[in-house]
């Protein structure tokens, strides 16, 4: 089964209804598109071949319920790699000691996750660690219940293909960043960094107890999404080079959270006032 067929199958499983969308005759759609939080995801991309613009385009709701698949070919293909999915989707793979939610200007869920984002190395001798961890807020989109940590749960927390990069930053631009999140009222950050806020202005900043460096280049891990200069993070687009990890925030905390379990450990966070708002 594909990766877009996981994807069909996982969302028609969790909201249970589709809408279809059908272009004019130069513009071919492989699959449907699925409608989740007010969000349209492509199941499928287009087909190869010239680019073409779409001229026209008409939708239509349809519920899925068992009376809306006629197609008994189509319905059993669903129902199949639906109980897959569903076994998968339900696997537990840590336990979570508190409910973490996430909001500004810390949380207990950013600062889980910025502070997972600073072991992506950990194994690796060859690869040189980041300094800091940076976290938009909104890269979450559900809390994490105490209990029971399933796949889906960690799907439901992190819905986007995000991917790790490790971004080479001035500490000039590293303060702009900082400045940013005084702006916004904070986001995630790791539990090296302390940044004090006043008036919605950079008061105070340190990484590892030490003012900021203007000079100096900072290995900051963070999202693809983010090292574009998006949610604010306009200072991203001046960094001396970017490189890529290979994961997916989503693959990543999965593999986290699953080596932690085998470790003995629970899923845990705490408020440190890493981001103090006065």
């Amino acid at each position: 089964m594909s990766r877009n067929d996981r994807i069909l199958i996982y969302f028609h499983y969790l909201i249970g209804e589709s809408i279809t969308f059908t272009g004019s005759k130069h513009f071919k759609m492989k699959k449907t598109i699925i409608f989740f939080s007010g969000v349209l995801f492509l199941a499928a991309s287009c087909t190869t071949g010239p680019r073409y613009a779409v001229t026209s385009a008409s939708w239509e709701r349809i519920p899925v319920i068992a009376a809306s698949h006629p197609d008994s070919s189509l319905s059993a293909y669903v129902d199949r790699h639906k109980r897959v999915m569903e076994a998968e989707m339900d696997k537990v793979i840590g336990y979570s000691a508190q409910e973490m939610m996430y909001e500004r200007p810390e949380s207990l869920l950013t600062n889980f996750t910025s502070d997972a984002m600073m072991q992506v190395y950990r194994d690796s001798a060859k690869a040189e660690k980041p300094d800091l961890a940076v976290m938009n807020v909104h890269g979450h989109r559900a809390p994490l219940a105490k209990g029971d940590i399933t796949v889906g749960a960690i799907y439901n927390i992190y819905p986007f293909d995000n991917s790790l990069v490790i971004v080479n930053l001035k500490g000039n631009d590293l303060l702009d960043i900082f400045r940013a999140y005084a702006q916004i009222g904070g986001a995630g950050i790791s539990g090296n960094v302390r940044l004090i806020i006043k008036d919605k202005q950079l008061s105070d900043a340190k990484v590892n107890g030490q003012a900021v460096d203007p000079d100096r280049i900072y290995r900051v891990v963070t999202l693809d999404y983010l090292s574009e200069g998006n949610d604010h993070m306009d200072a991203f687009k001046r960094a001396v080079s970017i490189n890529a990890t290979g994961l997916t925030l989503r693959d990543y905390i999965l593999e986290y959270i699953t080596n932690l379990t085998g470790e003995g450990k629970q899923i845990t966070s705490r408020l440190d006032g890493r981001i103090i708002v006065e």
